[in-house]
């Protein structure tokens, strides 16, 4: 019976640590406690720890786990969720469960060396200058910038550097590359290096935790407070930690993030279907999908962000916009996920992360910082909002789509594990 719970929670741990949900990685763990011939499993799923008891018959077992290194690996997610749908059946042994995970961690590892990923984070918040209409040459620093912030995030991280510590160097090297990249352009006088210092805020929005974030909103509206709130106060830990660095650094380099004025025409809406689309796929890359994830979530994402922002000009608000293009997601890149034969959170969660307000969020700290409280306030409600609002049109579309999900159905341990009626 101990060995059979470990390898149970050997399986739920591996799925917490890419990055899931709670009730993913709760509702896999119990497939293969059915699979095994447990009669019950009571769990609770967080982002570092699983706590778990099996039952059978009258004997139980509590274990406990865990993890200090949180990370989001969507090509894992897939390889769990294949096993615990497909593979798993009646009278599975404990030996041979743990022989496919020990398959999944050999050969499920991660898809992009460092240059790529680099060259996605660039890719991805050049992508987000486009969107946030800064001008054309802000868009290649911005490129640059982040490039080099992921680099070194990437290198300390390969070292097994602390998360915080990869995160409070990649952001400070973003910002101080941006503003080198200013002062160069300033002494050369091709540019003042005013009228774009604004900018360092889209280079370094690589450093967004948006899987969890999501994650944790899809959780607390399913009333699963432990793995909500837990993986809230994480995704809460890397935005500080971002914008705190960040707000330093534009402190003494005098770098102020005051927004541009929107200035959308016909060009600029072309430039946006092609920034929608090139921003998700690189925030993708990020999140270690495959190819056919970046471009399933690619294609969603860019579908619903520009039904966003073609809303917007009808002068909605940016909340209830965010709002239909998160339900967009869901809907769409629900049925996408199905079509594809994806874990639906590998489609829908990057796919959202281009419509969050990340510029927004490094502002508020910038202006926390300068004592102007309007304007911290200000944008801080405006990013939490829209935030707010993406992860309702997600669940609601989930609500709408997934039976199982809205309904409350757990793994039925009466039924045989082949049985789809889950």
């Amino acid at each position: 019976m101990g060995i059979e719970a470990d390898v149970v929670l050997r399986l739920g741990m591996l799925l917490m640590g890419a990055g899931t949900s709670g009730y993913r990685a709760l509702r896999g763990m119990k497939r293969a406690a059915r699979a095994l011939g447990f009669s019950r499993l009571d769990a609770n799923v967080g982002v570092t720890q699983i706590t778990c008891t099996f039952h059978k018959g009258r004997a139980f077992r509590t274990v406990v786990a865990q993890q200090h290194s949180p990370a989001v690996d969507a090509s894992r997610i897939e390889a769990l969720e294949d096993l615990t749908h497909n593979r798993l059946y009646a009278g599975i042994t404990a030996e041979e469960l743990d022989a496919f995970l020990d398959d999944i961690e050999s050969h499920v590892r991660k898809r992009w060396n460092g240059f790529t990923l680099a060259t996605a984070a660039g890719v991805a918040c050049a992508s987000f200058s486009v969107l946030n209409y800064f001008q054309s040459y802000v868009v290649f620093l911005v490129a640059l910038a982040a490039f080099c912030g992921q680099f070194v995030r990437w290198a300390l991280h390969h070292k097994h550097v602390h998360q915080i510590g990869c995160i409070v160097a990649g952001g400070a090297t973003a910002s101080l590359v941006y503003f080198l990249s200013t002062e160069l352009l300033s002494i050369a006088g091709l540019a003042n290096p005013t009228d774009f210092s604004s900018g360092y805020v889209a280079a370094v929005l690589f450093l967004i935790p948006g899987f969890p974030l999501f994650s944790a909103l899809i959780d607390l509206a399913r009333f699963d407070f432990d793995a909500g709130m837990a993986r809230l106060s994480y995704a809460l830990t890397v935005i500080i930690a971002a914008t705190f660095t960040v707000a330093m650094v534009s402190w003494f380099t005098e770098l102020t993030p005051i927004a541009p004025p929107p200035v959308p025409d016909a060009s600029w809406y072309a430039a946006a279907i092609l920034a929608s689309f090139l921003g998700i796929a690189g925030f993708a890359f990020l999140f270690n999908s495959s190819r056919r994830m970046v471009i399933a979530a690619a294609i969603v994402g860019t579908v619903a962000n520009m039904v966003r922002l073609g809303i917007l000009e009808l002068g909605v608000t940016s909340y209830f916009a965010a709002f239909v293009g998160g339900t967009i997601i869901g809907l769409l890149g629900g049925r996408v996920a199905r079509t594809m034969h994806l874990p639906r959170i590998t489609t829908t969660v990057p796919a959202a992360v281009i419509m969050i307000p990340g510029a927004a969020m490094f502002r508020s700290v910038y202006h926390l910082n300068a004592g102007n409280m309007d304007q911290a306030l200000s944008n801080l409600a405006t990013a939490s909002m829209v935030v707010l609002s993406i992860g309702c049109g997600l669940i609601f579309a989930r609500l709408l789509t997934d039976k199982d999900w809205s309904l409350g159905r757990l793994i039925d341990f009466s039924r045989q594990p082949h049985d789809s009626r889950y």
